[in-house]
């Protein structure tokens, strides 16, 4: 049987690849904002690269955004 942590665990990594991120960006206190892109170890069901997609495990939110939004980094902050 797992842990509540290692599957917290499993769950980071498995949205980190689908966003396109680090694990610990979902752990961070400030949001993110990073680039869309498909990835051998992302849910194969996934329609990859995402326009938006926004996840969060409660401490702030990562967004999975597509390259052709310009600027879009300056504009969250």
């Amino acid at each position: 049987m797992m842990t509540n942590q290692e599957i917290l665990s499993v769950a980071l990594a498995q949205s980190a690849a689908d966003s396109n991120c680090g694990p610990s960006d979902f752990l961070s206190d400030k949001n993110k904002v990073v680039i869309s892109a498909r990835r051998d170890d992302a849910r194969k069901y996934l329609v990859l690269p995402f326009c938006c997609d926004l996840t969060s495990y409660g401490n702030n939110i990562v967004a999975s955004v597509s390259g052709e939004i310009p600027n879009l980094a300056d504009e969250v902050k």
